[in-house]
Parts: structure tokens; C-alpha cells; sequence
């Protein structure tokens, strides 16, 4: 069988691994398209400042579902001290370790394939499009450059779309709008300018850390609609639903009002009340009028003290959202879009504890300030003034992280995406991305049929699935994916 994986960050990665362990390196011949020289760092694990932290403990974080600690043990077996010191539980380690352990772990699986009289071919183009092969049978991938090639399967891992740039400020020359690689965005910008960061998401706060650790002197402003920065994250503790169950779910999804926003809601409170905790904390989280410094002090107090509020409802959402979306009517899901998703992600993608505490400190020192209510940002001569609903300042620099809500396709794939609605081979999301079948992530061709032999994983897949931002979410999915790849294997085999 030829099978082909278009993007070799960490989901790329975790398929390749996830077929080898189901025995699949005597079996298929495999292409991995990336245009990047290192497979296995994607845009998230790029070698970048240090200051940029993994958003989730260290014993959390892995390229395998069914081996959580995977990345820890690389940790404690890392020859360098430096890497082996954050071999330990509730260790935050910079994200560019992550790459190297992702990029290890294809070295090791290039070297498995060939072992067994193959190897992983790896193409250093962008796939941009891909169709039916003769009479409707395989798949034709082609490159920029005009290479092309047939496949009898194929995985799209094409990662998450860049920063928008919402105010047309492309092309001024103190403007970045793509952060990453934060080393050299830091290095764009003098010590003592005013810089504002567009955003206040993880991104965001990856800008303001690697701008204080380089030693920033001037004012630092963040800035978005509602200005909610991430939650800070806990401590793990290991929770047990006791009314946010599927069970519950699945009782008012055949009811006669079916699953509401508000059912859902309710089963929250009902959840926090039965851990003795004050169900009035999310009415408190959904409070536009909250100030956000203030609210980053309340989360840094709130996980200080260990509420367990945030682990439980990270843990419910983790194992309930995906069947919740589905379930939602239309109406529903975007009523929740509109005034529930921001809250969602700030809570469930927190920023580490030592990492809150170095903006708050910022905050207190009066260098960093927060702010909501943007409206426009102009652009004039060598400067900036940005217009929010309150006020209105002057800037040296702008920096940007601001995305869409919907999640659209990467823009690196934007073509490719096009061709593969085209060829039928599946096709839009009203909610973003491709559609999926929620069983296995394989596309839902335009006709309905369920014969597509393409599957998508990560952000392709939010429209479907809704939050697929996490990687151990992804790692999930990614066993599933591989289990029906063996299948096809299976069926393929001569009798």
C-alpha cells in the first residue's frame, strides 16, 4: 500500500509512529510532504526562545495516546542535564524540546522502516493539490514544483492556520504578523519602543515573554476584542465526573428540547456543585466587565490555592466536548461561538504558572498593560495608532497573533484544500475546515458517501470535532486513523 502524510510537525509524526506499532513498516511504502528541513517540529516545536513553554506538564505530553509519559522518559534519558532536570512530574519544558524529542522519534521510525526493507520517503515540498487517479481509483499528489505521484491513501496533518492580519498592515516594515520564530521577531523591535501585541491568546503571551526575557525596557500592550488571556494551569489532579457524564448528556440529547447550550450549562454548575465548589465561578468567568489583569490575578490565586474547578472542567471537556458538538444543533453551536468559545479556550488552554506570574509582575511594574475593545489599528509613517473602544495610543511596533474564531484552513494548504473539495473528495465545514466522519476522521466526500480514502487530523477537523487544539486530543484521533489505515492494509493484502 502507498500511503502519504502531507505535513510532518508532531501529528504527522504521531501517525508515522502510531503505524509502525501496528506492525505497518513491512506493508506500506510511505511519503511525508514537508516543506520544512526537520520533520517533527511543525510550527509549534520549532527551535525558538526558551522562554516559550510548553502550555501542559511535561508527563502529559506525547506523540502517543497510550503513553503519556512517552516525552518524559526521552527527558530522563536526555544525555544533557540541562534537558534531564525537567524530567519531572508538573515540569513545564521550553517547546522547542518538544521538537527535538518529535524529530528524535522520526529518526528512530525512518531507521524502523528501513530495517524492515523500506523506508519513509520524505518530499521537501508543499503537497498543493491533490485528485482521483485513473477511472476514479488512488490519489494524484502533486507539488509546486510539478511533481507528482500516486497514493492509495492519504493523511492531511497540515497543522494550524497563521495570525490574520485584520487590519491590512502588511508590508510595513514595523509590523510582524506571524510571530514565530520569536528569536528574531524580539530582535525587529528596539528595547525601548512601545510594541503591542494584536491578541491575547497562548500566542500572545509568547510575544511578551520572549520580549521580557530578551530584556525589554519599553511599554508592552496586549491587546484584542475582549481581552482574555489564558487561564493559568493547575496542578493535574485525577477527577471523576459525578454530573457532567455522558450519560447525562446523552439523557437530554433524547429529550424532548434535545441538548441545549443551557442544558450543557447546567450540568456544569451541577458538576461544580457536587466538588463543593461555587457554581457562580463560571458566571464570573463569562463577566465581560471583568478587568483582565484582574482576572489574571484571580487565576493565579485560584490555582495558588488549587480550586479543583479548573482540572474538572478541563477533564469533562476533554472527554465530552467532541460527542457535546456533535449532538448541538446549528443555532447551538454558534450561540456558543459567539459567547462561549473564547471563554473555552482560555480555560481549557491555560498558560503555566511561572509564565502568569512573570506578566503579572510586568502588570504590577506598569510595563505591560492589557487591553479589550480593539477596534483599528492605522498605520502612519515609521508608527502606529491603534483605536480601541475606550482609548486611543500611539505604538512603535505591532506584533500579531490575532486568528479567526471559525478555524480556517492553513493558508499553506488553502490550494490544496481547494483540489480536494474539487476532485470530491470531500468538502467544506460550515464551521471551518473539512468535514469529517467523527468515527475515524476520514472526509465526507460532497456525495455523502463514506468511501474516501483521505483522512484529517488536527485544525482541518475543527469544524467537525471543535477542539482539536490539544495534542493528546490529536494523539487520540491519531489511533483511530491508524487503525483504519490496518484495515485498508488488511483488505488490500493478496488472498
Amino acid at each position: 500500500m502507498k500511503f502519504a502524510i502531507i505535513g510532518g510537525g508532531a501529528t504527522g509524526v504521531s501517525l508515522v509512529d502510531a503505524l509502525a506499532r501496528r506492525g505497518l513498516t513491512q506493508e506500506i511504502d510511505l511519503t511525508v510532504y514537508e516543506p520544512a528541513k526537520e520533520i517533527g517540529r511543525g510550527n509549534a516545536y520549532r527551535t525558538d526562545a526558551r522562554s516559550a513553554l510548553l502550555n501542559r506538564q511535561a508527563e502529559f505530553m506525547s506523540i502517543r495516546w497510550s503513553e503519556p509519559r512517552h516525552f518524559l522518559g526521552w527527558l530522563g534519558n536526555h544525555q544533557d542535564p540541562e534537558v534531564r532536570a525537567y524530567a519531572r512530574l508538573g515540569s513545564f519544558p521550553p517547546r522547542q524540546l518538544f521538537g527535538d524529542y518529535t524529530s528524535e522519534c522520526f529518526e528512530r521510525l525512518k531507521d524502523s522502516w528501513t530495517d524492515h526493507g523500506r523506508s519513509i520517503d520524505v518530499v521537501h515540498e508543499t503537497a498543493v493539490s491533490m485528485t482521483r487517479g485513473h477511472a476514479g481509483q488512488g490519489l494524484v499528489i502533486a507539488t509546486a514544483s510539478g511533481a507528482s505521484r500516486m497514493y492509495d491513501g492519504a493523511a492531511l496533518c497540515v497543522g494550524t492556520a497563521a495570525p490574520v492580519d485584520c487590519y491590512g498592515l502588511a508590508g510595513h516594515p514595523r509590523y510582524v504578523n506571524d510571530p514565530y520564530p520569536l528569536w528574531i521577531t524580539v530582535e525587529t523591535v528596539g528595547r525601548d519602543d512601545h510594541v503591542t501585541v494584536l491578541g491575547t491568546s497562548l500566542t500572545a503571551v509568547d510575544i511578551v515573554t520572549a520580549l521580557l526575557d530578551r530584556g525589554h525596557r519599553g511599554p508592552i500592550t496586549m491587546v484584542s476584542r475582549r481581552g482574555l488571556l489564558p487561564g493559568v494551569r493547575q496542578r493535574h489532579r485525577d477527577t471523576t465526573a459525578e454530573a457532567l457524564t455522558e450519560a447525562a448528556v446523552r439523557r437530554m440529547a433524547d429529550g424532548p428540547r434535545g441538548l441545549t447550550l443551557a442544558a450543557v450549562l447546567d450540568l456544569m454548575r451541577a458538576e461544580l456543585a457536587a466538588h463543593a465548589i461555587d457554581p457562580g465561578i463560571l458566571d464570573k468567568e463569562a463577566d465581560p466587565r471583568e478587568d483582565p489583569a484582574g482576572r489574571l490575578a484571580r487565576h493565579l490565586e485560584l490555582a495558588e490555592r488549587e480550586v479543583l474547578w479548573q482540572p474538572l472542567l478541563i477533564t469533562a471537556a476533554n472527554d465530552l466536548i467532541e460527542l457535546v458538538w456533535s449532538l448541538w444543533s446549528d443555532a447551538e453551536r454558534n450561540t456558543y461561538l459567539r459567547d462561549y468559545h473564547h471563554i473555552f479556550q482560555s480555560l481549557c488552554n491555560p498558560m503555566p504558572m511561572p509564565t502568569a506570574h512573570k506578566l503579572l509582575s510586568a502588570v504590577e511594574a506598569g510595563q505591560l498593560r492589557l487591553r479589550r475593545g480593539i477596534q483599528d489599528v492605522r498605520a502612519h509613517g515609521e508608527a502606529f495608532t491603534v483605536v480601541c473602544r475606550d482609548e486611543t495610543f500611539r505604538t512603535d511596533a505591532v506584533i500579531n497573533s490575532a486568528k479567526r474564531e471559525k478555524a480556517p484552513s492553513p493558508s499553506a494548504a488553502t490550494a490544496l484544500c481547494a483540489s480536494v473539495v474539487n476532485a470530491g473528495l470531500g468538502r467544506y465545514n460550515p464551521f471551518g475546515g473539512l468535514t469529517v466522519d467523527s468515527a475515524d476522521n476520514r472526509l465526507v466526500p460532497a456525495d455523502g458517501s463514506a468511501s474516501s480514502p483521505v483522512f484529517a487530523l488536527g485544525q482541518l477537523a475543527a469544524g467537525s470535532l471543535y477542539y482539536t487544539s490539544s495534542l493528546a486530543m490529536i494523539a487520540r484521533r491519531v489511533e483511530l486513523v491508524a487503525d483504519r489505515v490496518t484495515e485498508a492494509v488488511a483488505v488490500a493484502k493478496p488472498q
